[in-house]
């Protein structure tokens, strides 16, 4: 009855393997969003470093193309201007005139030549014509005209006033700069593979030239135009700013592979979790009932031992006055000559059932003897563990932490079912008084020749001065229950020579701690 009560307080074993299962769900989608974050993460830090080797390409690029500007203007410079100084010093000697600055021109492969006097100016050819106005403004410094495809430098006259401008065609320059220039690097890295849009948006500043120490470019997620999923780096270079879109499908491709790989493990998660359960939940059931057997088998254990102390006690009570009784009938026998032979058949009748009653009382002394066991070699960490792996799936759904400490070297002689049952009694005790998320601390060691088990436990409810009282037969704090399981347990082990022992290691936790000698002639 006990036992049907305390089975229906406890939850339903199904609870308990949902929670299992919901707990073990949630660690893999937990799992699952920790991948997928960490493969973004992965996928956001090699496009960084891509974006950082292309901003570089193309800062080289542009530091390449702004050195080869400056020398090719150094070296424009100084042929345009020592060409216009000799022409100036020719000039000086004897004036030109247009037919002579075309041939000078054109030998010297110059496009154009233009003095400017004071009073007249001379150009050769003379058809040559642009749109810009040449005079002596500008001077000591290339002068470029894109639409006429020249470069024109100019000095001062030696004599008098005016200048001479000369001029030289820039199409091959024009095609040099085109061939290592920027927008050259932009498009080149707007080819190579990975990469969707290159773009540099402001004026790259001469700092180009002095180097470059840029951190890795800031990198988001987005949509392209045509919906395909792309990284967004942008860059700073030398002033301007650099944006990159990058090919983001192998972190769309990984996040499918992901997402697929969550999927089978759930639907095998799902299958196993059922069996797993199914196949649980019929251990468990089994377990329940032989868990019931058990408490059924001590419960007529604990009423045959009250009925044996009953028994011993009536028998004390009544075997003195039948011993009388059988004294006094055998004398009414010997010396009792007048008696006839009627009288003396009534007193045979008697005495022999007197002589039944003492039959009958012996035998209750007999049952109530002190419990008398089989001495045989045996683990007791064994015996520990067994009795452990019945009561784990308890444990674990009253929320009990367990803490074992099991010494090896444990054999001691003893009854193995005797001891079982001062196991069953100890372990069912603790875990009927623990309350949730308390913890059950069993030990097992050898300590000067004897085997000393411990066991741990919170949800004492007796002062420490009156632990003691719990091995008394009949005393309970419990509502259910008939106080003679640790009775029984201390009667067990003083039966091997052994004894146990309560202390409460601080208010509210009870130790119960068994000695069992090692040798049986201990």
């Amino acid at each position: 009855m006990d036992a049907d009560l305390g089975a229906r307080r406890l939850p339903p074993p199904w609870l308990g393997h949902l929670l299992v299962f919901g707990l073990l769900f949630a660690l893999v989608l937990g799992w699952f969003f920790v991948q997928t974050r960490q493969a973004e993460r992965a996928f956001q830090d090699d496009a960084g470093e891509h974006a950082r080797l292309l901003a570089d390409a193309v800062i080289l690029h542009a530091r390449g193309a702004l050195l080869a500007e400056e020398a090719m203007g150094h070296i424009l410079t100084r042929f345009l201007g020592q060409s216009a100084r000799f022409v100036d010093y020719l000039d000086s000697i004897a004036p030109f005139h247009t037919e002579e600055l075309a041939a000078f021109a054109a030998e010297a492969s110059l496009s154009v030549i233009r003095i400017v006097r004071a009073d007249a100016t001379v150009q050769g050819p003379a058809d040559w014509e642009t749109a810009e106005a040449l005079d002596c403004a500008s001077l000591e410094r290339l002068i470029r005209l894109p639409r006429a495809h020249a470069i024109l430098f100019g000095v001062a006259a030696s004599q008098g006033r005016g200048c001479v401008l000369v001029g030289m065609d820039s199409r091959q320059t024009e095609a040099l700069e085109a061939a290592i220039g920027l927008p050259r690097a932009l498009a080149a890295v707007a080819e190579l593979p990975g990469v969707i849009s290159v773009r540099l948006l402001g004026e790259t500043r001469n700092a180009l030239a002095t180097g470059h120490n840029a951190g890795l470019p800031q990198i988001t997620l987005g949509r392209a135009a045509d919906g395909r999923l792309v990284a967004q780096a942008s860059a700073p270079v030398a002033g301007a700013e650099l944006r990159l879109e990058l090919d983001a499908s192998p972190l769309q491709r990984m996040r499918a592979r992901l997402w697929w790989e969550f999927i089978v493990f759930v639907l095998v998660l799902v299958l196993t979790g059922s069996a797993g359960t199914w196949v649980l939940y019929r251990h468990q059931r089994a377990h329940e009932r032989q868990r019931l057997g058990y408490e059924r088998r001590l419960s007529r254990q604990r009423e045959e031992a009250g009925l044996g102390r009953a028994a011993a006690a009536i028998a004390h009570e009544i075997r003195n006055p039948l011993n009388a009784m059988a004294m006094g009938l055998q004398r009414l026998q010997m010396e009792a000559e007048e008696l006839t032979a009627e009288h003396r058949r009534l007193l045979e009748l008697v005495r022999e059932a007197v002589q039944r009653t003492n039959g009958t009382v012996t035998g209750l002394l007999d049952y109530a003897r002190p419990i008398q066991p089989r001495r045989i070699s045996l683990a007791l960490d064994a015996l520990i563990v067994d009795q452990l792996s019945l009561y784990a799936p308890a444990i674990t759904k009253a929320r009990i932490g367990l803490e074992s400490s099991l010494s090896p070297s444990s054999q001691v002689f003893g009854d193995p079912d005797l001891l079982r049952q001062v196991l069953d009694n100890l372990l069912r005790n603790a875990l009927e008084a623990s309350p949730a998320g308390s913890l059950l601390q069993i030990g097992l060691a050898r300590l000067d020749g004897e085997t000393w088990l411990t066991l741990e436990n919170d949800g004492l409810e007796l002062p420490a001065g009156e632990v003691e009282r719990i091995l008394e037969p009949w005393f309970t704090t419990k509502t259910l229950g008939t106080g003679l399981g640790l009775a029984i347990s201390q009667r067990i082990v003083s039966a091997h020579g052994g004894r146990l022992l309560l202390t409460v290691p601080r208010p509210g936790r009870l130790c119960v701690t068994v000695v069992l000698p090692a040798r049986p002639n201990d």
